[in-house]
């Protein structure tokens, strides 16, 4: 799928930002920092425009946030649609520091309170990737 597509698909406007934001993140095998993101362009947006585009496609579901323990951000595209919960987990290895996208075979099923609302289901394994061990 293009980036032009996905774009569409979320009915976002294609602007230069966001097409080389996605791009980045649609090359990379694991999920990358803001600096590992601008790295390619670093002069090419403002830093207003390009936290505002992250944002932007965060909130749509184009891409999501993994926070790790130690407070720092990675970005990685999500596989399904914002309304089809991309309810997956992360592995953050301990020793190249990367952050893989794990797709579960099975559900994780939480069971919330009466009243209380789901929105967002964060699990992080931490471990070494297999190139590590």
């Amino acid at each position: 799928m293009t980036v032009e597509n996905i774009l569409r698909d979320y009915h976002l406007k294609s602007t230069t930002c966001r097409k080389f934001i996605l791009n980045e993140l649609l090359r990379s095998q694991t999920a990358l920092t803001e600096h590992e993101i601008k790295t390619s362009f670093p002069d090419l947006f403002d830093r207003v425009t390009f936290y505002r585009t992250l944002k932007t496609l965060e909130d749509a579901g184009v891409i999501h946030k993994i926070v790790l323990q130690d407070n720092t951000i990675r970005y990685a595209v999500s596989k399904k649609p914002f309304h089809e919960q991309d309810i997956h987990s992360h592995f953050h290895c301990c020793v190249c520091n990367e952050v893989f996208c794990i797709q579960n075979k099975s559900q994780i099923n939480i069971e919330l309170p009466q009243g209380f609302v789901q929105h967002r289901v964060s699990m992080i394994v931490e471990g070494v990737c297999a190139a590590c061990n």
